[in-house]
């Protein structure tokens, strides 16, 4: 794919966690490659790619998260956020929530207020998502809990690492709702994304932890690249996508359709 296809147009400057592996460093390459300012943040900037500033943040340090903002506002605005970071249910529970709630939660929060008008945050959030069980009422109580209180209640769970993920990718959802809302007076606009299966370093993980990760992807048959999903998250932050806000993008290759059908599997 053409990796100006939805890029074209005045350069912008976009951020991107998770930009040293997967569909983070799909996205930032891909941003950059058409002429964008990329910075890259991610715990370990080695697989950062070229042509994108590195920025080191561990999203689970507090004091580290408020610096990278800090130095990434005060080199100019921000016209986009693709929160790209996350850990699989593979990782202990209390990690999970650390990163793809709190970590998330804390840095795009941090940025938003340097997002002009136009500008956009896509939160990479995922299917499994759709098998949370929190009901709307719990998932709106935990958000508009502080950071503290929010990992002590998350802990209280007593969730393993695959229910802590999939309670985390449903409190996305649920957060990309919320903070639409409170930007939309601003200007900026916020989705998520949801992925089925991808093929990135970590899909042996999601394996490990989803038994029906195989039969999805006999389902569709084949699995996303990761340049797929970043063709998509990158639309989602362009001008082009400007009525799109508040909602989740289902990138799942027609998995739910074919669910839905009961359509038969297809050779991989």
């Amino acid at each position: 794919m053409d990796a100006t296809s939805t890029s074209a147009g005045p350069a912008r400057r976009i951020v991107v966690t998770g930009a040293a592996s997967g569909i983070g460093a799909a996205l930032a390459a891909r941003l950059a490659a058409a002429g964008h300012e990329v910075v890259g943040v991610d715990r370990d900037t080695g697989g950062v790619p070229p042509g994108v500033a590195a920025v080191r943040c561990d999203l689970t340090d507090e004091a580290a998260t408020a610096g990278a903002v800090a130095r990434i506002a005060a080199t100019g605005g921000i016209d986009g956020l693709a929160a790209v970071a996350g850990v699989p249910g593979t990782a202990p529970a209390a990690t999970v929530h650390a990163v793809n709630v709190v970590g998330l939660r804390r840095f795009t929060e941090a940025l938003a207020p340097s997002i002009g008008p136009g500008g956009a945050i896509v939160l990479l959030s995922s299917m499994a998502g759709y098998r949370g069980t929190a009901t709307a009422g719990q998932a709106d109580h935990l958000l508009g809990l502080d950071d503290e209180v929010l990992t002590a209640e998350l802990g209280a769970l007593g969730l393993d690492g695959p229910d802590a993920y999939q309670l985390s990718k449903q409190l996305v959802h649920h957060y990309t709702m919320r903070l639409a809302a409170r930007l939309h007076p601003a200007g900026v606009r916020v989705l998520s994304v949801s992925p089925g299966p991808v093929e990135t370093p970590i899909l042996a993980d999601f394996r490990a932890t989803m038994a029906s990760l195989d039969v999805a992807s006999a389902l569709v048959g084949r699995n996303a690249r990761a340049d797929e999903i970043a063709a998509i998250l990158d639309f989602l932050l362009s001008p082009g996508a400007s009525w799109l806000n508040g909602i989740d993008v289902r990138a799942d290759g027609g998995l739910t359709a074919l669910r839905t059908a009961g359509a038969p599997a297809r050779s991989v």
